[in-house]
């Protein structure tokens, strides 16, 4: 029975020896980030009339005459019909609170334009607010590339963690093995470790325009940012 006792003992330092020999196995850790900055190739205009009067139907037809004028001239401007959108009609009465007589009916209707030419967005805007336009809830930039953009964001990002591990492991005197982990993330917290890490939170940034270098009289559009951060592990020798 004592026999048993000493070997189960013996059985349970090695179990503890080996497990510290994994904790103290090091790790270096290096985040890389990177923004493309690319110009938008599409302006969104989301637009909307409201029309207003006593008599419901006149309202109404009103109000779908100069949505109609307004889809007509953005077709005449080259706007293809996939990139116009009419939204449903909104009607609602308003009444006089102190008599509960009828004060007009409201019509609402909304309209998405999407201008893939950019140098169109200023004359089509104020056309479309002269003929009785008289909502602009939201006009937005944005770019049908962005999947190959975010890859190249992710290609940089890796390249910048990597450069800066070599720098850094050659500057302290360490040598780096295999990656052995890669993750992308935002705003996430990479504290898992402890003190296994001899690197926390080290990050590379790099940032790239591109554009065609297009100029928009009067336009001032800016440049869409998209961005990657990855989380490098290596071994250290």
């Amino acid at each position: 029975m004592r026999y048993f006792k000493m070997l189960a003992i013996c059985f349970m330092c090695f179990t503890a020896q080996s497990q510290n020999d994994n904790v103290m196995e090091k790790e270096f850790r290096v985040e890389g980030s990177a923004t493309v900055r690319i110009q938008p190739n599409q302006v969104v205009l989301q637009l909307g009339l409201e029309s207003r009067g006593k008599d419901l139907v006149a309202t109404k037809t009103e109000n779908s005459r100069i949505i109609a004028k307004a889809v007509a001239f953005c077709k005449a401007k080259g706007i293809l019909e996939k990139h116009l959108q009419t939204d449903y009609i909104r009607i609602n009465p308003s009444y006089n609170y102190n008599n509960n007589d009828l004060n007009y009916y409201s019509v609402d209707q909304y309209l998405s334009v999407t201008i893939e030419e950019l140098g169109l967005y200023e004359e089509i805007l104020t056309e479309l607010l002269k003929m009785g336009i008289n909502k602009v809830n939201n006009i937005s930039f944005r770019t049908t590339h962005l999947k190959e953009n975010r890859k190249k964001a992710r290609k940089l990002a890796i390249e910048a963690a990597k450069e800066k591990a070599e720098f850094l492991a050659t500057e302290v005197g360490i040598q780096l093995g295999n990656i052995v982990n890669i993750a992308e993330y935002s705003n996430n917290s990479y504290g898992l470790y402890g003190n296994r890490l001899l690197g926390s939170n080290i990050s590379q940034n790099v940032v790239q325009n591109v554009t065609d270098n297009s100029d928009y009289e009067g336009l001032s559009i800016g440049m869409i940012p998209v961005s990657a951060s990855v989380t490098l592990t290596y071994n250290v020798k």
